[in-house]
């Protein structure tokens, strides 16, 4: 999505600031949290200021009068496309996910449940995994998890909450419109509220990313949460996963697709 409007650094390190802050709390973010939080090397009136001026401009919203601000999905999507540096994953997690992707040597009809309940657990979101149907070369199997991760998020509006649970229960019907839309791509991407067609009352984040197996089918992961996700580890994650299966790490694993 091209950004048109202008922003100054000074108001990208608030913006990012306040992204930052939102999804690690939930909730608005007040000039004074800011101030006290982030060393900007201005006064809070500044803060405030650049806020208003962010607010102008659609990245951020006042949810109440009394209240801090929350990002927009505008502002969401400028901090992915400008401004997210990728959290580097470490040794450690990606060891874990090693021996993890490693125990999913089993029937192929297991895998993408494997697959994403690792997910679910590894992000705190609900995730799905569609893979080819070995039994029928024409048919999908789709897997879910984590739908418990949704229902118990406090960042998630119950009405949010039960948009995400209406797109799982429908999930099917996506599942080949997904693999043509997103099973070449190599990266995982995150399309945020109303970027996601699939769904039409979307008001919350997908993050998805294609796989292609040592048979040459596609596949695709996906995770799906409050726009107020860890859009950096989590998109971090998804690409450590698809280059584990896309770069032979786990053909172990996946040798006995057909």
């Amino acid at each position: 999505m091209p950004e048109n409007t202008q922003i100054t650094p000074r108001q990208a390190k608030i913006l990012a600031a306040i992204v930052k802050e939102n999804c690690e709390t939930g909730q608005p973010v007040a000039s004074k949290d800011l101030s006290e939080k982030y060393n900007f090397g201005v006064s809070s009136p500044t803060i405030r200021n650049e806020m208003q001026a962010l607010e102008k401009s659609g990245f951020i919203s006042q949810p109440h009068t009394s209240a801090g601000r929350v990002p927009t999905d505008k502002g969401f999507r400028y901090f992915v496309n400008q401004l997210m540096d990728r959290v580097k994953l470490s040794l450690k997690e990606q060891e874990n996910l090693k021996r993890e992707m490693m125990k999913l040597q089993m029937a192929h009809m297991e895998i993408g449940r494997r697959l994403s309940k690792m997910l679910s657990e590894h992000t705190s979101q609900a995730s799905f995994a569609v893979f080819p149907e070995q039994a029928m070369p024409a048919g999908r199997q789709v897997s879910i998890s984590g739908i418990s991760n949704i229902v118990n998020n406090p960042a998630l509006p119950a009405e949010d909450a039960k948009e995400i649970a209406r797109f799982f229960d429908d999930i099917d019907q996506y599942a080949e419109k997904m693999i043509q839309d997103y099973g070449n791509e190599k990266n995982p991407k995150a399309f945020i509220g109303k970027e996601l067609a699939l769904s039409k009352n979307s008001d919350y984040s997908m993050i998805v990313s294609g796989l292609t197996l040592p048979s040459g089918k596609k596949g695709v992961v996906g995770l799906v949460g409050p726009k107020s996700m860890k859009y950096e580890k989590n998109l971090s994650l998804m690409e450590y996963i698809s280059k584990l299966i896309g770069t032979g790490a786990a053909v172990a694993i996946l040798l006995i697709i057909k």
